[in-house]
């Protein structure tokens, strides 16, 4: 599931995750809510949602945009 915003880190957290109670989670669950409730930045709410994440083996990087790839070749180029 793609994550882009603070709703739809809430909603990855409802989701089955393979240790679901890991405090890493539950605490990327309670900055999701404090962050809704106005109570702390989506910054650190989003954070939070990272490290759970990663530390769940559940990120996944986004390959290369076009521009980088090409950015990469000519870099290639000159070396």
């Amino acid at each position: 599931m793609l994550v882009a915003s603070i709703a739809d880190a809430e909603t990855a957290l409802q989701q089955p995750w393979p240790f679901m109670d890991k405090p890493s989670r539950l605490e990327a669950i309670r900055m999701i809510e404090e962050c809704l409730a106005g109570h702390c930045s989506h910054q650190a709410a989003f954070a939070a949602f990272k490290a759970a994440a990663s530390e769940q083996g559940l990120l996944k990087r986004n390959p290369p945009s076009v521009g980088l790839r090409k950015f990469d070749g000519v870099a290639e180029d000159l070396l």
